[in-house]
């Protein structure tokens, strides 16, 4: 009997640009991945490349791709997007709570 393949997603907001959310994701042990960034205005995008050595400086650089308009991976995606938040806020509990450095940014960007 096979066993499912698990999907497993990382990811977490850009230090470069506060606001904006990148999500990666693979199925079990596959090499092929894909990845997602979700812009403040709540738009979605494929992640078109990722240079290794950004020009210009600065932590990294994304090249984004086509805009995500199919309705279904929309949803997908704002599903593993509230499941990134999640996890960030447990992780940010487990940091110390709300006096830790970034709440008040961070609960804005929830309520968003």
């Amino acid at each position: 009997m096979d066993t499912p393949k698990r999907l497993i997603t990382k990811g977490g907001e850009l230090v470069d640009c506060p606001g904006w959310y990148k999500i990666d994701g693979r199925m079990g042990d596959e090499a092929e991945s894909w990845s997602v960034i979700r812009k403040p205005d709540g738009t979605w995008w494929w992640v078109a490349a990722t240079p290794s050595f950004p020009p210009g400086g600065g932590n990294v650089r994304f090249d984004l791709g086509d805009q995500i308009t199919e309705p279904k991976t929309l949803a997908q995606c704002e599903e593993y997007y509230e499941e990134l938040l999640q996890r960030l806020e447990e992780k940010r509990m487990k940091e110390g709570g709300p006096t830790a450095p970034g709440y008040q940014r961070r609960r804005l960007n929830q309520s968003l």
